[in-house]
């Protein structure tokens, strides 16, 4: 089956993004315990945690490995309700954008689901 860019794009942009949640913690960016509704956890503890898992879940969704599909549609569920919640409570409508791009991961991803059939032996062979 051929691969599809969107899925290498979506992938990606969870690279990317966890390396620039990465980037805060080390320039000292925004605070995302706070925009994540956690006030009582360092922020430091959630950046890492972001990066930690956004890195090599983007990695394994690149190369379509099976079951990471599945993984992504889970955090994208989880940010589309985050970002749902924060619409109504934010005065400013910066997550309608957030709000779009995870709609379009769970429905990019559900649809080419049949293009994750590699397993890890596949990425140690490379």
């Amino acid at each position: 089956m051929n691969e599809s860019k969107v899925i290498t794009f979506i992938g990606g942009f969870y690279i990317f993004g966890g390396i620039i949640v990465f980037l805060s913690l080390i320039f000292n960016g925004s605070g995302l315990n706070i925009i994540f509704d956690l006030p009582n956890i360092p922020d430091y503890i959630v950046k890492l945690l972001i990066s930690f898992i956004y890195i090599p879940l983007g990695y394994l969704y690149v190369n379509r490995i099976k079951n990471s599909n599945w993984i992504i549609v889970a955090l994208a569920i989880i940010f589309f309700c985050i970002s749902a919640s924060l619409t109504t409570k934010v005065n400013t409508q910066p997550f309608i954008g957030n709000l779009m791009y995870s709609f379009f991961v769970i429905v990019a991803t559900i649809i080419r689901k049949k293009e994750f059939t590699n397993n890890l032996k596949t990425i140690l062979k490379k």
